[in-house]
Parts: structure tokens; sequence; C-alpha cells
């Protein structure tokens, strides 16, 4: 009965710890294997930028990512493999945030972590796909969308330093936090 217990308790340590972290596979693929409803959003709303596609593979499935540069900023378009718009995200830095997002976001941050470095700060757009062509265009929309912010780090937990993903919402709460798993490289090097 004792070996029943344990094993329950260390399965579901394993399933909770597993999904907390953020293992994904990321890989270029070519224009022509990009579902043409996904071209064509490209296409309409980033008029001569020369975009980059991924191929990504991760817990939750596979998407493509439409990578480039507008307007001197950095944009990822994250599409469905049948092309429908999951999100849209712009590097930004942690410092161009609103002030009190920045502040909440840090505040829940140290709770979280006894230390932290952030690396990486996006802003990420989710909802409507037309919705989201006007925001990226500038224009004043009337619809529903929702602002996230994405947030790379290097931070340590109990003795042990990581990196991390944090998905905070327009307010700074925490929505997300996934420890990305660091892929081991399967090659000799010498």
């Amino acid at each position: 009965m004792k070996k029943y217990i344990l094993l329950i308790v260390l399965f579901s340590q394993f399933t909770l710890s597993y999904s907390q972290e953020k293992l994904e596979r990321e890989y270029r693929i070519k224009e022509s294997e990009v579902s043409a409803k996904a071209l064509q959003y490209v296409e309409s709303n980033f008029e001569g930028v020369r975009m980059k596609w991924y191929g990504e593979e991760n817990l939750d499935g596979k998407a493509i990512e439409a990578k480039g540069k507008r307007d001197g900023k950095l944009y990822s378009l994250k599409f469905s493999t049948d092309g429908d718009l999951q999100d849209i995200e712009m590097v930004v830095s942690f410092n161009s945030i609103p002030e009190n997002v920045r502040n909440a976001v840090e505040k829940n941050l140290e709770n979280r972590f006894s230390r932290f470095r952030i690396q990486k700060t996006q802003i990420q757009w989710v909802g409507d796909a037309a919705e989201l062509a006007a925001l990226i265009r500038g224009e004043k929309i009337a619809g529903k969308y929702a602002t996230n912010y994405e947030i790379t780090l290097q931070g340590t937990k109990d003795r042990r330093t990581d990196y991390y993903e944090v998905l905070a919402d327009y307010k700074g709460e925490i929505i997300r936090e996934s420890r990305i798993v660091q892929r081991t490289n399967q090659n000799l090097i010498y």
C-alpha cells in the first residue's frame, strides 16, 4: 500500500512540475510551407517587410511564426497551422512599458524569485485578426483585444538559477510562469 501512495505522490509531483515547463523547438521553414491565409495576412499588413518563417513545436502543439522588422520594431506573428492568427508580439524594452504595470510586474517577480534579471520583454496582443491589424497600423480601434507582456528572465528560486518565461496581463499580474527547458546539444563538441 505504501508503494502505491509513494508512486501516486511521485507521479503528481512530476505532472505538476512538467506543466510549468516550456519545451519548445523552433526551426526555419520555407514560405511555400505556410498556409495561404497566414501569407495573405502578413502580405496585407506588413507590405514590403521581409519576413522569416518558422515552425514551432511545443507541449501545446504546433504553430507557424512570421518574424520581421517594421518601422524599426521587431514583430512576431503566431499562427495556427491552418493560418488563424493567435497573437502578435513586439519586442520592447522593459522600461518602456507603463510605469504602473512595470512596478506591479517587478513586485510580483520579487515575490516569486530571490533574484532575477530580465533578458527580453515583448508586448503581446491577442484578439480578432482585423482589430490587431488596425492596432499595428496605429489606428484607433473600438474592438476588444488583450494586451499582455511576455518576459524572458534569468531567475533564482530555491537556490537554483534557470531561465523563465513569464506572461503578465495589462495590470502586471502574472498569468503564467514557465521554466525554459534548455535543449541539450546532441553533438560532441571538441
